[in-house]
Order: structure tokens, then sequence, then C-alpha cells
């Protein structure tokens, strides 16, 4: 089988981690797998050191008719050439441009997974929301497949008229070897306990979707509480508006960049915290429940698909109910263990190979050929 995979960013976001991880588990099954990124950037140095191909044709991330259209061209073309069985699109950009190049090329399967809809996001104006709504219903008319990495994406989607027999939820996967073992989480315990510290921890793009105006009041409300710090991990194109924020306010946050030993750092917070007004399945909260790590966040996207059952979830905004379960957990070892031990149990039903082997049903769905592809597979 031919599969070729188009992404606009070439950052390690979570469309790219998901991205990364089935182009990998694909071509280690004996399918011939290609990628498109529309930048270059550390995905594409990633794809090549596994040894997969990878093209990088320019998309442009907002609309820009001109440069649309000569990368609607080049994908068309590369599409044509390649003869792939399947066109698997992921963000908003490629998604569109992917789409149509695939149809155009009459693609057995054009399938796009949706990192979150953009029309979910509450920030949008009506106008704006309506506008993405159309775009997509659009799109999905072009697409065999949509694929959403929560269900309540799924949901949104098809109250929005999306129709469900297109629609398929398959949830972000991480790898089995990056979850920790109760013996290593129990070690990592007694080392917390004896920090100096305790580390409130964030992990994500510094965008305005992650809402980082509301991590920056909670840690306004922790300003006198000489023995907690934040830690902020990540980079994007407001990280120099916060970073002056947090100094002109005396705030007790530090910036980290980007680190490539996310995991590390992980092992080193007491707790994490989310803040998103908007998100699909985010990557960080798996990781967070591969180290053992608590969690407490705002209530969107596919988030209480993982962590529901804990009364870890608060409103958009709700600053003080946020403040509030952070401190508790931090003022209390037996909570804050037995929150990370539930998430820890959570993190072996979210793994790469469950997430690509439901990928692989959606490639092959209504096609008599699965059942022979499967025998002749070894997994």
């Amino acid at each position: 089988m031919k599969i070729l995979y188009v992404i606009t960013g070439a950052d390690i976001g979570g469309a790219q981690r998901h991205l990364l991880y089935l182009a990998e588990w694909f071509s280690q099954h004996s399918n011939e797998v290609q990628v498109v990124a529309g930048e270059h950037g550390p995905l594409v140095k990633e794809l090549q050191d596994k040894g997969i191909s990878v093209t990088v044709i320019p998309i442009p991330r907002t609309i820009k008719f001109k440069e649309d259209l000569i990368a609607l061209w080049k994908l068309s073309r590369f599409i044509k050439r390649g003869k792939f069985d399947v066109v698997h699109s992921h963000s908003s950009k490629a998604g569109i441009l992917a789409r149509l190049a695939g149809f155009m090329n009459r693609t057995r399967k054009n399938i796009f997974t949706s990192h979150g809809f953009v029309f979910t996001d509450p920030t949008l104006s009506r106008k704006k929301k309506l506008f993405y709504i159309f775009l997509e219903m659009l799109c999905s008319w072009l697409s065999t497949d949509i694929i959403t990495v929560s269900r309540y994406d799924y949901q949104y989607g098809s109250k929005q008229g999306i129709s469900t027999k297109k629609l398929t939820t398959v949830h972000n996967g991480i790898p089995g070897n990056s979850i920790l073992t109760e013996t290593e989480w129990q070690e990592k315990q007694a080392r917390l306990k004896e920090a100096d510290k305790n580390i409130i921890g964030f992990v994500g793009r510094f965008a305005s979707e992650k809402n980082l105006d509301m991590l920056l009041r909670v840690a306004e409300l922790f300003k006198k509480k000489k023995d907690v710090e934040f830690w902020l991990i990540g980079d994007g194109p407001l990280f120099n508006h916060y970073q002056r924020l947090a100094s002109t306010q005396h705030l007790p946050i530090q910036f980290k960049g980007n680190q490539e030993n996310v995991l590390e750092w992980m092992d080193q917070m007491h707790v994490m915290v989310i803040t998103s007004h908007k998100e699909g399945l985010p990557y960080v909260l798996l990781e967070a429940c591969s180290r053992g790590l608590p969690v407490i966040s705002t209530d969107v996207g596919g988030i209480r698909e993982v962590i529901s059952e804990r009364n870890v979830l608060v409103s958009i905004n709700d600053d003080k109910s946020m403040f509030e379960k952070v401190r508790t957990l931090l003022s209390n070892d037996t909570v804050r263990e037995e929150l990370g031990k539930y998430l820890l149990g959570q993190a072996n039903l979210f793994t790469v190979e469950r997430m690509c082997r439901e990928t692989n049903n959606v490639y092959f769905k209504g096609r008599s050929e699965n059942a022979i592809y499967h025998h002749n597979q070894s997994y």
C-alpha cells in the first residue's frame, strides 16, 4: 500500500508527533510511506532520520491565494506521479489543499485527521465560526473519511452536518516504552518529596488557543508561596509576550524554552496544568499520564475522555478553581500520588500501537481486502 501523509507545519507539536508515529509504524509494516511537509523544520529531520521520504512543498499557514494555488498545483502533480492508495492530511491548511488535490486525482482513500476542528474555538466570532463550518462541510464532501482524535470533535462535527458515515474517532497514542513502570514511578515519588520546591509545569506551544493568560493569573495567586515555582516549556509566537508579562508582574515563572527531553522535565514536576480554550486531544496530557504526573486542566476537547473520572477539570478561565485544585495536590502527597497512579494506568489505554491499528481499519474500511491484508501482515 502506498501512503502519502501531508501536513502544514514542521515543528514538533501534537499533529506532527501523531503523523510521525503513523509514518514510522506503517513503514515498518510493509507499506511505502512518503510525507509532504509545508515547511522545513524538526519534523523533516526526524522523518529523514527514520528513513522516511520527505518532500517540502511550501504551504502557507494563513490564506494566501497565489501561494495556495501554487501549493495545490504542486501537490496535485506529486499525488498524480506517486499513484498513492491513501492520501492522509493533517492540520487545517494541508487538510484543505491535500483533500482537493486527492479528489482531483481520484485517490481511493482521501482522509483528513482533525486535531481539533477550528470551529470549536469559543473565541471565534459568529461570522468566522460559520465560515470555518462551511469550509469543513465543503472539504468533507471531498473526503472519503474524516478522523477525529476525540469523541468531542466527532459529536461536534456531526452536529454541524458532517456525515457520521465519514467520521471515525481514533484517539492519539503514545509509545508504550515511554510509560513508566510502577517501580520507576515509586522511585520518582521519593525524589519529588525531597525537592526544595513544588514545581507546577506547562508544556506546549505559546499560542492563543493555549490561553496562557489564565496560567499567569493562576501563577499570581501562588505568588506569596515561596516554595512554589512554575516551569513553562515550549516556544511559539507569543513566547516573548508572556515572558515580558511574567517579568513585569514578578511572577514565580521560569521559561525553559524548547526541550528535547520533555519527559525528563515532566519527571521533575509535581503537577502539570493545561489552560487551553481549544484542544483536540493534547499529547502533553497523554505524556503526563505516561509519567504518572497529576494534571489539572480546563474542560475542553477530548481531555475529559482521558481524565473525567477524577475531579481535575475546571471551566475555561476559572482561575480560582484551578488554583484550589493545584494547591490541594501540592499540600497532600497522598492525594497527589493517587491521581498520578490513576493517570499512569490510563496511559496504557492510549498507545501508538492501538492508534495505528485503528487508523489501518479506516484505510481499509468498506473493502473486502481488509481481511486479506490483515492475514498477510505480521503484526
